[in-house]
Order: C-alpha cells, then structure tokens, then sequence
C-alpha cells in the first residue's frame, strides 16, 4: 500500500499534506465557532514584528527569533507550509502548470522594500504590513469574500492584483515584494541546511527548473539559489534521476559576496536612511488620513493609533459578537465600528482577543466592559421619554423618571451602543471621542 510514496515524491507529500492542514487552520481562524484557532495565527512573523513595535512582547520576541532560527537551519518551510498567501497562490498557479515560473531574481527591489517597511514600522506605522505583509494581505482577501454584499470594491483590489503577480510569474510576490520572504531567504541563504544539485547525478533535463515556482533554479549550469527557494519539494519530487539534494553541502560555504551584493546592499541603506529622515512626515501623513473620526474596537485606543498600527487583517470583523465592527469603506479609512446592525456586545472582548499585531491591545474582561469607545448624543426633541435607554444600559449612565425626559451621567456612559440600538424614536447616537479612556 505504499508503493505510491516510495523514491523521491515522500518529501513534496509531506510537505502538501502539512500545508494543507495549516491552511485550513487558518481559514477556520476566521469563523466565529472557531475562535481558538484565531490564536495560532498570531504566531506569523508579520504579527510578532507589529507586537515588537506596538507593545513590546517577548513572547512575540521568542517566537520571531525561533522562526529565524528555523529557516537559517532547514531553509524557508514558513513560506510553503505555513504561510496562508503562499499556498492561496499555489492554488491560483494551478491553471498556468509549469509556465511563467518567477525568472529574474530582483534582489534590488527586494532589499528597498525590506529597508522601506523595517523603517516605517520603526517610526510607529506597521499599517505599512498591510500592503506587504502575506497573513495580513491574505486575512483582507478572505474577508472581503466572507463579506462580499459588505465589501467595498477597493477591498477586491488586493486579491486582483494577487491574481495577475500569480499568473504572470507565480511567486513573484514571494520573492520580489514580500519583506518576510526576503529576511527568511537571507537566513536560508547562509544557513545550515540547503537545497543543491549533484554534479555527479544531475542529467540537465531542465525538468526542475521548469517546476520550480520562484525561479531559484537554472539547470543548465545546475545552480540552485536558496535565498528565493522555498522549499516546495517539488523540484525533489519531479527529478527523474534524484539530482537534487536537500542537505549539508560539503564545500567552502565561506561568505563572499559578490560586487552586486555590495550594490544591493548600499542601494537598500541609502534608502533606509533616506527614508528615516522622513518617517514623521510617514506618520503624519498616516494620522491625516483620518478624515472622518471613526469609532474604535475597544483597546484600539484612537483613530490615529489604530490608522498607524491595523494591518485590515479582519480577524476582528469576523469574530465581532455583535457584528458591529466593519471593514475600511468609503467614509472610514481603517476599521470602525458601525452601530447601525448591533450593539458592543458587554460580555465579548473577541476583538481584543483574536488581534494578531497589537493595533487592538489586549483587554482583560474588566478592562472592556469600562473601556469608553464613544459617549451619547441625545436628541431631547425626539426622546418619546420611554426609559428604555435607562432599562437597557450596563453602566446605568441613564436615569429615568416616568414621563421625563432620561438624566445622562456622561462619566458613566462607555458609548457601548446598546441605548442606541434600543431607541424608539432614534433620539440617540454615539458619537466619537478624542481617546478611548477607562472609566
């Protein structure tokens, strides 16, 4: 019965069937039923890089260091195993077979965009993720098919693009744009394990190369460049005559970088530091952008903090009890809270909770339930005089008295929403505040 994983194909198996799991873990990540698997998620290397800079975490800390610490070992299974954007282009790949592999290797673009995103998140902004980031990119994609009817059409923007890198030159994505590819090729580059070609064996079928998504090897001189390889195994799996390896190599791996190593390298510093000059125009420009004051998830802290620090993954729209926190659209650039629908559920601090990079802080139950997100807008003109706000209220910031109009004790009042959604008559709106404060 084992016939079939006999030879070289054992290793692609595995390495499939693991991803395969994991993507599915990641996908029920983002349903509400299955909230604890929205934790695993915050182990992504993007995720542990915004705690660092949001709200200094060793355990994100440990966990960066052990994932550097396993690509400079045994090379970059993050980006084939792990990493959800990576087996969604798989996917996408499908139909163009083995053509349109990524060819040239763009080291330039990669480095400047490596330098570019460590220097802006360094000046405070790891909004940048959301445009280079993989679990960030692929988390706005998944919901914004989740939430199709509610999806504004700049959301699909990603995914089309993500489209047309894949069927132009597969992982292209992997290779040139994403910072996490690039820092983990760096690790595999002069790690421990690698990826090679045996001389001795190799028939230069070509075979290899044409299977290779990344373009990280070139059969006619039987090179086989571990910085953009990402240990698909496919290359193992299709090789008919077992050339290549996966191993210590037994030579001189003494580090020699060439001239347009050195090249690369300048151009990327040269922009960092450029850069750097201007990362409080970045970050001024980021809070600008807020436009229209939006209201915050609990723990998120200010519209201009959550503007610098959301990556738009969407874990925190899915898993909203009570489905009031909406994804940016066209009269709010990050996500807010729209109280149209529900209520701040009092008891649920699942924002909170399933946030992976920190741009909504982590609340203990106590903490939430007197976080104040917003305050009450009362229209006395339309109060039909009810009581139903005073009734309704956790916080008891309403007294009523029959046929008067409801007293509201404003340093009470946690702007939850309920007193809104209960309102006959519509005579009260939450409305945003300068700082979310406890009270």
């Amino acid at each position: 019965m084992f016939k079939k994983f006999k030879g070289n194909k054992l290793p692609y198996i595995i390495r499939i069937s693991a991803a395969a799991i994991l993507f599915t873990i990641t996908i029920l990540a983002f349903l509400p039923q299955f909230k604890p698997f929205a934790y695993i998620l915050q182990i992504n290397i993007g995720a542990c890089a915004a705690k660092l800079i949001a709200d200094f975490s060793l355990f994100a800390l440990i966990l960066l260091l052990i994932h550097l610490l396993i690509a400079f070992l045994f090379g970059s299974f993050y980006c084939s195993i792990i990493c959800p954007l990576g087996i969604l282009q798989d996917i996408m790949g499908l139909p163009a077979g083995k053509r349109n592999a990524a060819g040239k290797n763009c080291y330039y673009i990669r480095y400047i965009i490596l330098a570019a995103t460590v220097v802006i998140m360094i000046s405070g902004v790891t909004a940048i993720l959301m445009y280079v980031d993989p679990y960030s990119n692929f988390g706005n994609i998944f919901t914004g098919v989740l939430n199709i009817r509610q999806t504004v059409w700049t959301n699909f923007i990603p995914l089309v693009l993500l489209a047309g890198l894949v069927l132009w030159k597969k992982r292209i994505f992997c290779t040139t744009i994403c910072p996490v590819g690039t820092v983990l090729g760096l690790c595999a580059k002069f790690g421990y394990k690698k990826m090679y070609i045996s001389p001795e064996i190799c028939k230069k079928c070509g075979q290899c190369e044409k299977e290779c998504p990344t373009g990280a090897i070139k059969s006619d001189n039987m090179t086989l460049d571990n910085e953009r390889c990402i240990r698909c195994m496919r290359c193992i799996a299709k090789c008919p005559g077992n050339g290549i390896k996966y191993g210590t190599i037994q030579q001189n791996t003494e580090f020699n970088p060439s001239r347009r190593d050195f090249i690369a390298a300048g151009a990327a510093a040269a922009f960092a530091i450029a850069l750097w000059v201007k990362t409080k125009d970045i970050a001024n420009a980021v809070i600008d952008s807020v436009k229209k004051r939006p209201i915050c998830p609990p723990g998120a802290g200010s519209p201009e903090r959550l503007a610098r620090m959301c990556t738009n993954c969407g874990l925190c729209v899915e898993h909203c009890k009570g489905k009031i926190i909406q994804k940016p659209d066209a009269d709010y650039e990050t996500i807010h809270i729209d109280f149209r629908n529900g209520k701040c559920e009092y008891d649920c601090k699942n924002c909170s909770d399933v946030c992976p990079t920190g741009a909504i802080k982590k609340l203990s139950l106590a903490e939430k339930q007197n976080c104040r997100i917003g305050l009450v807008k009362l229209d006395y003109e339309k109060c039909t005089k009810c009581g139903l706000c005073a009734q309704i209220c956790p916080k008891e910031a309403f007294i009523h008295k029959a046929g008067e109009n409801p007293e509201y004790k404003a340093n009470k009042c946690i702007g939850c929403g309920a007193c809104e959604k209960i309102c006959p008559s519509k005579a009260i709106e939450i409305i945003s505040i300068i700082e979310q404060t406890q009270i």
